[in-house]
Parts: C-alpha cells; structure tokens; sequence
C-alpha cells in the first residue's frame, strides 16, 4: 500500500485547493515486513526511521513523515515505491520542490508508475513550474481520462502559461458527477479568459454562495491579473 490509497488511480482524497491529497502510507519495502529477497538490510536506522514513519503517517503528521522518509530513500536510494511516498509527503508538508524532484526521482525508476506521474504534475503546479505541470498532466490523463483532479490541476497549469482552450477542454472532460465547486471556479475563470463573460458567470453561479467573495475577486481579474472588463455587468 502507498501513502495514498483508494480511487481509480490508487490516491485516497484529502483536497486543498481542490487538488488531490494523500493520506495513508507505507514504507515500501523497508522495515521489518520487507518483501523476501531484498537485496540490502535497513539496518538500525532504517528500522528506526521505518518506525517513525508509519507513526508520524497514523497521527497525519506529514511533516515527520517526510524527515524519516529522507532517511529511508538514502537507505534504499533505488526504491520507487520509496520516492513516490517521499514524494507525497514532501508535497504534504510543504516542501513542493523537494516533492517534485522525488516524484521525477520515483518515475525515473519505475515509468509503470501512473501515481508518480500524478505526483509530477501536482507537485510542479504547487512549485510554480505549471508547464511541467501541464505536460505531466496531460501525460496521465492520456491513460486516465477524466481523472477529476488530475483535469483540475491540468487545467489550471493551462491557464498559468496562457492556454484557455486547453484549460476547457479538460475541464469539459470531467463527468458532471465528479465536478466540484473547485472546477466550477475554474471554468469561470476559464471561461472569463476567452472573453466568454456570461457562460463564466453561469460557471459561477453554480457554486456555493460562501465562495462569493472569491468569484468577485476571480471576476476581476484577467490573464496574469490584467482587469478583464465585461461591458455586459454595470
């Protein structure tokens, strides 16, 4: 099992800013119940850091998760499933470019490894890289489509580097089921992007009342936070 579980793609949902969060763990095959066949011992370290793990990951504390995780990846530098719960947890706790290089790190090392791939995507839309975001994206969404959070994050990577159409697209290819009030605002934003003021107001409108002050701030802006003036609104 993995720091994250559940779902089509293997993640189980905590969402910030509706992206997608992880939250169960293990430490792939380092600890006591490692895999037969291991090709290096843990040592006490490992265990230790094996130990500190799983508990930091039952209390939700990312943050120790992560620091006996920098442990473990140097005891096992060529495990995958390592990197990519490195990766998570990294991202869990803030540490978005250290997320994104173990994500790229757990890819290079299993390219079968759709999660890292998500990871890529996440971590480089939080670290401020939204082409690389972009291109993993849509990367995995070409083997899961309609992955709704993967189209979210895709889809905001999109506008940062000035792409609405694209943004749309992926947005459009979200099943209306799935769709929460995060895609909502992007569609609106999306939508106010290509000059479509009253389908970005209808976007708008079906999300939750409390988010008001948001939309009137999204309403505002255009491109890269130019005013966008609709000549439709007084």
């Amino acid at each position: 099992m993995d720091l994250s579980d559940g779902g089509s793609s293997g993640r189980r949902n905590m969402r910030k800013n509706g992206r997608t969060r992880g939250a169960k763990a293990s430490p792939g095959k380092t600890g006591r119940s490692a895999a037969a066949g291991r090709s290096k011992s843990p040592g006490a370290d490992g265990q230790a850091a094996t130990a500190a793990f799983l508990a930091a990951v039952s209390r939700g504390d990312f943050t120790a998760a992560a620091e006996a995780l920098d442990i473990l990846v140097v005891v096992e530098p060529d495990n995958a499933k390592l990197h990519y719960n490195h990766a998570l947890a990294l991202r869990l706790s803030g540490r978005v470019k250290d997320a994104l290089a173990a994500a790229r790190r757990a890819r290079s090392l299993d390219t079968a490894n759709a999660k890292a791939l998500f990871e890529i995507a996440a971590s480089a839309l939080e670290a401020g890289e939204p082409a690389a975001s972009l291109e993993a994206g849509s990367a995995y969404l070409a083997d899961h489509p309609g992955d709704a959070d993967a189209a979210l994050n895709a889809a905001r990577a999109a506008l940062l580097v000035d792409r609405p159409d694209a943004a749309l697209a992926l947005l459009e290819s979200v099943a209306a089921a799935d769709a929460t009030d995060a895609h909502r605002l992007c569609r609106g934003e999306t939508l106010r992007d290509l000059g479509r003021f009253e389908e970005a107001e209808k976007a708008w409108a079906q999300a939750a009342p409390t988010l008001a002050g948001q939309i009137l701030s999204l309403r505002s802006k255009g491109p890269r936070g130019r005013m966008a003036l609709n000549p439709s609104r007084p």
